[in-house]
């Protein structure tokens, strides 16, 4: 499929509440969820989990979708979510327009978002409270996956950023435990180190 093709196939899925699935490029397995946006670059998918419950969003680069495609079974998975109880979540207003405007308005309704820094390292990814975007850099407040904080927030270049999460069920659990982060202590920020990896 072209990339007019995809973007036509997402408006009609979305216009018509279909149930779709893609791959990308940077993983194996099928990504499922329904289309509630599409920016210039990227459009956001509210995920439905292996398990058929609803977990969360991601914004996905558009220029990684492929095999675009209606999802399987499609009445199966909808009467399992509703005999489960399942309702699709309401659709956060995040801003599309680009990676940075997705980071802002993410952090506004989401107390962590993940970060997937595929274009630096396959299967890499972040977990945390942003801080603040500027300069082509996301400041980020790390959460462990033991659900502790780190104090001092790092950065990282948004230019190596493919894939943007929030709202799910891991992320869900680690603020429960984790809480609140605590108040961040003021970064090095002379010279600037950008790091694509936290290892």
């Amino acid at each position: 499929m072209t990339a007019k093709d995809v973007r036509e196939e997402l408006n009609s899925a979305m216009q018509a509440r279909r149930l779709m699935r893609f791959h990308r490029r940077f993983e194996n397995g099928w990504v499922n969820g329904y289309v509630v946006g599409i920016g210039p670059e990227f459009l956001m998918l509210c995920e439905i989990s292996d398990h058929i419950r609803f977990n969360g969003f991601g914004c996905y680069r558009l220029s990684d979708v492929k095999n675009l495609q209606p999802a399987p079974y499609p009445e199966f998975i909808e009467a399992a979510l509703e005999k489960r109880g399942e309702t699709q979540p309401e659709t956060p207003a995040v801003v599309l327009n680009s990676l940075g405007d997705i980071l802002v308005t993410a952090a506004r309704l989401f107390p962590v978002v993940t970060v997937h820094a595929e274009t630096a390292k396959s299967g890499v990814c972040y977990i945390g409270a942003i801080i603040s975007v500027e300069g082509g850099v996301v400041w980020m407040q790390d959460i462990d996956p033991g659900a502790v904080w780190e104090r001092e927030p790092i950065p990282r270049q948004l230019d190596t950023m493919t894939r943007v999460d929030f709202g799910g069920g891991y992320e869900t659990a680690l603020t429960l435990v984790g809480g609140s982060p605590p108040a961040p202590v003021e970064a090095k920020r002379a010279p600037l180190r950008l790091v694509a990896d936290n290892g």
